[in-house]
């Protein structure tokens, strides 16, 4: 008896991975979608913490956010503080040209993990796989 081909999908992990970026920089975001396409997540963008905030509260299976610390409205820290409120077990790491600015405090602040930019592949794969 010949053996039968191996069902390719039940070979591979089929998971739905998908991130929240939150960044005011359109920009930003495009890089970041850029790098994370490379490693098998989807990422949705919000402009401002209000949105996403409203993109958590819709109950979207965000396994990550990645969140900008200095946006106008409010800021990483309120939005982050706002979603863990909804979602507690969800991961948020920062990514921010303040990440290593003495006046921001890591003790106090409610992210899972930090990312300065400008942000590199290597770095943000590991923060991904660490937390994802």
């Amino acid at each position: 008896m010949k053996n039968q081909p191996k069902d390719i999908l039940s070979s591979k992990e089929v998971t739905q991975k998908q991130l929240l970026v939150v960044d005011d920089l359109k920009v930003n975001f495009l890089l970041i979608k850029a790098l994370l396409q490379k490693i098998g997540f989807d990422t949705v963008w919000a402009e401002d913490g209000y949105k996403a905030i409203d993109l958590i509260k819709a109950g979207n299976p965000f396994v990550a956010v990645l969140m900008d610390y200095n946006m106008p409205g409010i800021d990483g820290l309120q939005t982050t503080y706002a979603i863990k409120k909804i979602r507690p077990d969800i991961k948020v790491i920062s990514h921010s040209t303040f990440t290593d600015n003495p006046l921001f405090d890591k003790s106090t602040a409610p992210y899972d993990d930090y990312l300065p930019k400008p942000i590199k592949s290597e770095s943000l794969r590991m923060l991904i796989h660490k937390h994802c």
